[in-house]
């Protein structure tokens, strides 16, 4: 658990979040609110509590970039459309 500081004006805006939660019949205190905030605005950002940030590497089109090399082609834009967009016929 960690501590965090917040300014008069801020406090003022939170504790009016937090009535007016209340009044509409969601009992909730600064803690919770302040985790559920951080929670919507990851997923609002695209990202997940758990999110794996290696999964880049499992990306299709990343894989068929890897594949340039063994194929040997020198340049990478020589098979970048059929990866993005799967010229080659291939699923």
């Amino acid at each position: 658990m960690s501590t965090i500081r917040i300014d008069k004006n801020h406090i003022e805006l939170l504790d009016r979040l937090i009535s007016h939660l209340t009044l509409r019949g969601n009992k909730i205190n600064k803690k919770d609110l302040i985790a559920k905030l951080i929670e919507d605005a990851m997923i609002a950002e695209g990202i997940g509590k758990n999110e794996d940030l290696s999964s880049i590497t499992d990306d299709h089109a990343w894989k068929g970039l890897e594949e340039v090399f063994e194929l040997g082609i020198m340049d990478l834009s020589e098979k970048v459309d059929d990866v993005l967009y799967k010229l080659n016929g291939e699923e």
